[in-house]
């Protein structure tokens, strides 16, 4: 049986997912998809949703063959331990790399619109540290904590709502004035932001339910992710003129940072604030996954060293000097790569265990 402190609830689980895969990509999607798809990027959106939808149901026929084992022991039980092994590591440092780069576009923005003076030195290990205190707790801890951060998400449609105050609808006419393909590259700017359902696989083995509700846990919360998305894309479409998104990297801090109160001014300064939360949810779960797979590849129970050594890698690849331009190669460097671990590497593995017919004993599933 596994202890309540490596048991995960499907609440828990629902929500574990979304802040893996909602993170720091709110602020910049809009922009990025503009770009590739113009104004029918929304479009491009809901595809994405519904192509992660089908890789969410890949990942789960695979996790249910080896209902006991998380992705990294799947892959050992598939192919050998030496290849497994090697998948293992590759993943791992794909996991970093995803989690130095959120961090580096979180850094950037609180630059921008905050903290412009300070080094990043300094600013770059605090926020770490923060995401290593919470790294080093139990599973469950970890997902309450994922819980408890969850209203914050919901911040991001009900700010997005005052775009409909002072819109014009028909920003967004013609549809389908763009290509399918430029369609399809807005698919691909989407895919970072739809990349955290790999969680799916690292936690079914602690999460408790049947394997009926853990898929239904992570569609649901795909379908939140895929909405929250949409709509903001809408309201920025609708609330700024297709020129204006030429100059506006961040235009849903933009449109925030528009709206006044009587008693509060820069309501955008305090959505960053309290947006940083979640960003530190999304790196926490990335380092999570990453720890997890150096625990599994050096057969080692307990993963806190690896989480040190997770958190060191991550801050010494975000305090390389970066500029916009490169983080948005870096950015494209991610969806095209992430294709290959978040559908290739699955599919591939999926085929192989049911031709050869690869799977736990039936008294475990």
């Amino acid at each position: 049986m596994k202890s309540s402190k490596s048991s995960v609830n499907l609440v828990q689980f629902f929500w574990f997912y979304v802040q893996t895969q909602i993170g720091i990509s709110i602020m910049t999607l809009p922009y990025n998809i503009y770009h590739d798809a113009k104004t029918d990027g929304w479009i491009s959106i809901i595809i994405a949703g519904m192509v992660t939808q089908i890789l969410i149901l890949l990942i789960w026929s695979l996790s249910i063959r080896f209902p006991n084992q998380n992705l990294y022991e799947l892959f050992e039980k598939l192919v050998g331990k030496v290849l497994g092994k090697f998948i293992s590591v590759l993943y791992i440092v794909y996991f970093l790399i995803i989690a130095a780069f959120v961090l580096l576009v979180f850094n950037f923005l609180i630059s921008v619109w905050v903290l412009s003076k300070t080094p990043d030195i300094i600013k770059i290990p605090l926020f770490v540290i923060a995401c290593l205190y919470l790294l080093n707790s139990h599973v469950q801890i970890i997902s309450r904590f994922m819980v408890i951060v969850g209203p914050i998400v919901l911040l991001t449609p009900i700010c997005a709502t005052y775009a409909f105050f002072d819109s014009e609808p028909l920003y967004l006419l013609p549809i389908l004035t763009s290509s399918w393909f430029e369609i399809g590259k807005g698919v691909m700017s989407a895919s970072f932001s739809m990349q955290g359902f790999l969680i799916v696989a690292i936690l079914h083995p602690v999460v408790k339910g049947s394997n009926k509700e853990k898929l239904l846990a992570a569609s649901y919360a795909n379908i939140l992710v895929t909405a929250i998305y949409t709509f903001t894309i809408i309201a920025s479409f609708i609330y700024f003129s297709p020129g204006q998104f030429e100059i506006l990297p961040e235009p849903l801090l933009y449109m925030i940072k528009t709206i006044s109160l009587v008693l509060i001014e820069r309501i955008d300064l305090i959505f960053l604030a309290l947006w940083s939360v979640v960003v530190l949810a999304t790196i926490v779960s990335y380092l999570y996954m990453a720890s997890i797979g150096m625990a599994t590849v050096f057969n080692q129970k307990k993963r806190l060293l690896f989480s040190s050594i997770s958190s060191l890698i991550i801050t010494i690849l975000a305090l390389i000097p970066q500029n916009v331009l490169t983080l948005r190669h870096f950015s494209t460097f991610i969806n095209y790569v992430g294709s290959f671990f978040i559908a290739v590497i699955p599919a591939f593995l999926l085929l192989y265990a049911v031709l050869f017919k690869r799977r736990a004993p039936r008294e475990h599933t």
